[in-house]
Order: C-alpha cells, then structure tokens, then sequence
C-alpha cells in the first residue's frame, strides 16, 4: 500500500513502487495574484492543493507539487501578482506532466484553482499531452465542477474575483488566512457585452479577457463581488463537489487499467 501519496515526500525507490499501484497524478495548477484586501495572494494555489489531498485521501493517486505561477496579467494593478506568459505556461505545465510519464504515470489531472483565466492555456496542454505524449490528460477547473452546488446555495448576485465563492472555499480550508474584517462588496458594471457577464457562473459564451487596466478602473480594493456573503459552510459544500466530482473520474481511470 502507498504511505504517501504525495510524491515531494517520498524517496524514489518508493515513488517507483508507487507507481506499480497507481498510473494517476494530481496536479494542482494555480496562481499568486492579488485577491483583494481579506485574501492572501496564493488563493488560486491553496484551494487546489487543498481539493488535490483530499482526493488522493480518498482515491488512488499520487499529488505532485503545485505549480503556483500563471497566467495573471490582468491583475498586476496591485502588488504582488506574478504573471507569465502564455507560451511559458503552456510548456511548463506540459513539461512537468511529461516527466512524469517517463516514471509510469499514464493519466494526469490538472486541478486548475485560476479559473476561467488559464483555461485556454490547459485545454492546449491536454490536447499535447493526449496527442503528442500518450499520456491521458484532463482539465479539472474548480468553478466548472461546483457550479451546480453554487448556483443553488449563492447569497450575493456577482461573484467574479475574490468573492463569496472563493472566500466561501478558503473559510472552510484555510480560515487562518482570511480577515474578513477587511472583506467589502464591489459591485460590478450596470451593463455587459451580450454573452459576457462579470460573473462566475454567469453568461460567458463566448471568450474574453480583461487587461490591467480595466481592471484597475472596476475594482478598487482587487476583489469584485461580494465576499461578505461568504461562508464556512458554503465552502464545504463547494469543496466537497469538486472532491467527490474529481474522485470518480480518478476511480474511473484506475479502473480502466
């Protein structure tokens, strides 16, 4: 049996034998960005390494080191945020994971805590890595996995940055990190572009991006939504989907042999 599943922990002749147990690796890919004034700058980081442990908790798998840098330049209005480019991204991520096929992974999950940003990023890596590596590849982004359960629990009308979802996620993980006594609403724009909205689960059919800049003039404080609406409780609940979502898809792998 595994003792670890985390293979920053584990010698390499233990990681080999892993291996013989498991072909699945999690992969928690993120962000450090501002997230407002109540939020710590690795939001985007923590919540999938979080998410990532619980699923290997409960499935067989193997966790890999997060990946903490990504595609954030619409947040350099604010100190702090690191971002880099697409290209380096894209092959970063996709390096890592072909690594790890040389040592016996066969299926890679990209836990993705930056959201609807670096999507378009990660659905390239998994069409290279599927395509040109042989290795089965999957996009795990939060929001899209707990939609469901967030539309029907929400309390607050915007949650686009740093609001009620994500502050929701870090009370029920990490409660330490989040003075909510700094938490204030930003409401956002009267109006969006047809098939654009500035929420998360909102009406966003067709692509679109936001420079610093714009930004800079939606938000003043870096969050956009209201987090006050957050809770612990919530949070668990969103946490809990993607655990449960995420470890049928592990169990469903390691099945398939």
């Amino acid at each position: 049996m595994i003792e670890s599943y985390a293979i920053a922990d584990l010698t390499w002749e233990e990681l080999d034998a892993a291996t013989d147990e498991t072909g699945t690796l999690l992969l928690p890919v993120g962000s450090t960005e501002q997230h407002g004034p109540h939020l710590p700058l690795g939001v985007d980081t923590f919540m999938p390494e979080a998410v990532c442990r619980r699923i290997a908790e409960r499935s067989p798998c193997l966790l890999a080191p997060a990946i903490p840098y990504g595609v954030s330049p619409h947040h350099t209005f604010k100190p702090g945020t690191v971002t880099v480019e697409s290209e380096t991204f894209r092959r970063y991520v996709r390096d890592v994971c072909v690594s790890a096929g040389e040592w016996g992974i066969e299926n890679v999950l990209l836990v993705n805590g930056h959201y609807l940003v670096q999507d378009p990023e990660l659905e390239i890596v998994v069409r290279d890595l599927r395509t040109d590596h042989g290795i089965r590849a999957f996009h795990v982004p939060l929001v899209t996995l707990f939609a469901d359960v967030a539309s029907e629990i929400r309390e607050s009308e915007l949650s686009f940055h740093a609001s009620e979802f994500e502050t929701s996620m870090m009370l029920a993980l990490f409660p330490e990190l989040v003075e909510m006594d700094r938490a204030e609403p930003v409401a956002g724009p009267d109006e969006s572009l047809p098939l654009t909205d500035y929420d998360a689960l909102g009406d966003n059919e067709v692509g679109w991006a936001l420079s610093a800049e714009e930004m800079d003039e939606l938000t003043p404080t870096g969050n956009l939504g209201d987090p006050t609406a957050a809770s612990a409780e919530a949070g668990e609940a969103l946490v809990e989907r993607v655990v449960s979502k995420t470890a049928s898809l592990v169990e469903a792998l390691e099945g398939s042999g």
